[in-house]
């Protein structure tokens, strides 16, 4: 009597204090519940997604393709006003100006100057040349005559 009276408690605290079957039951019917409106909310919101993508496919491709097809061409025409004129500017800077009248003066002018400069330097150099060529003569005879008055022998 003692055992069995043993076993009731046993099985009594067993089964006030075991709530693992009730709560893998809540886990399971919460999962069902969960996966079942979640799968009906993605498989709602992908048909609405692909609706809304059908119809802009249909409605923006054409308004697209008549936009592009109405700028395309003022934009080629643009785009080929501008490579015109990036040509002609190309062109000009290649081409050599003839120089001003001013600078041919200016040129002319400072070609005079040079050429001026160097005949007096070639003239300068001359002179010098020539002071130089009668110093030493006058030197040499200073020389012989000290020799000739000191009577020394050459």
């Amino acid at each position: 009597m003692v055992s069995r009276f043993r076993k009731d408690l046993y099985n009594a605290q067993y089964r006030l204090f075991d709530h693992r079957v009730f709560v893998n039951g809540e886990v399971e019917a919460f999962l069902t519940d969960f996966e079942t409106e979640r799968r009906d909310s993605e498989v709602d919101s992908l048909f609405k997604v692909t609706e809304k993508v059908g119809a802009l496919k249909y409605q923006l491709s054409d308004r697209c393709i008549s936009q592009s097809l109405a700028h395309i061409n003022s934009l080629s025409t643009e785009l080929q006003s501008v490579a015109d004129k990036i040509t002609d500017i190309l062109e000009s800077v290649k081409k050599e100006k003839p120089p001003s009248e001013e600078l041919v003066q200016a040129r002319l002018e400072r070609a005079k100057r040079r050429d001026n400069f160097e005949s007096d330097l070639k003239y300068n150099y001359q002179r010098l040349d020539v002071s130089f060529i009668t110093k030493e003569e006058e030197i040499a005879e200073l020389y012989s005559d000290l020799q000739l008055k000191l009577n020394i022998p050459n």
